[in-house]
């Protein structure tokens, strides 16, 4: 019976070794979300309300330059936004469906949207510090 019981502690220890080893390192995957499609919308607002009808052909294709950099900057600041937090970052319109409350997916929409700005205006160098 001793011998038993103790087969049995030494399998239950085991099992929490392994267990823990196995948690330690293989963490869970972190994630937040961004809602690119806002940031587009906000970007697309922005661009019309720059276009004007008659404008010069210097402007239109400034404005067109604009918005292919505006593409690879979103790139950027979701990247840099994915290393700050150390997680993987999903496009809001991906998601389906939240919990209710605060709880699930942090959304760092706000983080990238200042990073954008940062970069849109590097004069304001404060503007991307946290």
């Amino acid at each position: 019976m001793k011998t038993c019981i103790i087969t049995w502690a030494v399998s239950v220890l085991s099992a929490c070794v392994i267990a823990a080893a196995w948690i330690h390192t293989h963490p869970p995957v972190r994630l937040a979300r961004v809602d690119i499609k806002t940031l587009l919308d906000e970007y697309s607002k922005t661009l019309t309300d720059k276009a004007k009808p008659g404008m010069p052909e210097a402007e239109q294709v400034a404005l067109l330059k604009a918005a292919a950099d505006y593409g690879a900057a979103v790139e950027g600041a979701v990247s840099r936004v994915a290393g700050e937090c150390g997680c993987a970052v999903l496009n809001s319109a991906a998601i389906l469906k939240l919990p209710e409350g605060e709880a699930g997916i942090p959304d760092l929409t706000g983080r990238v949207r200042v990073l954008l700005q940062t970069a849109q205006n590097p004069a304001d160098g404060n503007a991307g510090k946290k």
